[in-house]
């Protein structure tokens, strides 16, 4: 007699193991020894074990962080791409992760538990979708108020002022030195000649910019304008 679990042999007479406590039974005739226990299965194997569908999107950062948190769990997975298929790739989603059978339960626990999904909500998995990488603060960005921004004939480039302002009174500024309807090009003028301390003054008449100067400044002025325009430096 044999003991099927641990293969003591006994002679006749005994019928129950001693240590296994498990009923003895005869030899083969053969004198074949006892097939061993099968060995259990191997998460993923095909035959006993294979994989199953457990999520699939088009979202690449949230297939990396529950990839990620299934290597932290200990659960193999596999991921099939969109371009992994022959034809019709627009039918398929972008990434989708498979799981050995006996540990799906054991990969959604762990994929609830990091993402703090409610655990009966059988969809939850699936229907998971990653959260936004920045806050939308778009509904609280606010425009300065009226009182700090100045007005739009006030918005002229370089110093606010040129030379000694006591002695520049803008009803004197008679002279043109330029005169055209480019907006840009004024502001550049205006902006070289408070540079040069040379107090300037315009104005707007049928869409065109004339800028005017002191009769004194005339001469300097008009070299300057000549100057930026022409990009030739003054004679």
């Amino acid at each position: 007699m044999i003991c099927p679990q641990c293969r003591a042999e006994y002679r006749q007479g005994f019928t129950v193991c001693t240590d296994c406590d498990v009923p003895l039974v005869p030899h083969y005739e053969t004198g074949a020894a006892l097939a061993a226990p099968a060995a259990p299965a191997i998460p993923g194997d095909p035959n006993q074990d294979p994989f199953c569908a457990f999520w699939q999107g088009d979202d690449g950062r949230l297939h990396a962080e529950l990839t990620s948190v299934l290597d932290s769990a200990g659960v193999p997975h596999k991921t099939v791409r969109r371009q992994d298929h022959l034809f019709n790739l627009n039918n398929y989603p972008a990434f989708q992760i498979a799981v050995p059978f006996s540990l799906y339960e054991r990969a959604e626990r762990a994929v609830k538990e990091a993402f703090d999904l409610d655990a009966s909500d059988r969809n939850a998995v699936q229907s998971l979708t990653a959260p936004p990488l920045l806050t939308d603060t778009s509904g609280s960005i606010r425009k300065l108020p009226a009182s700090l921004s100045p007005p739009v004939d006030e918005a002229i480039p370089g110093p606010p002022s040129a030379g000694d302002a006591s002695d520049w009174f803008p009803e004197d500024a008679i002279a043109a030195v330029w005169s055209g309807d480019d907006s840009s090009l004024r502001e550049m003028l205006t902006a070289s000649l408070n540079e040069n301390k040379i107090h300037c003054r315009w104005e707007t008449a049928r869409e065109r910019f004339t800028i005017f100067v002191q009769p004194a400044d005339e001469s300097r002025a008009g070299e300057i304008v000549r100057e930026v325009i022409e990009a030739t430096p003054p004679v």
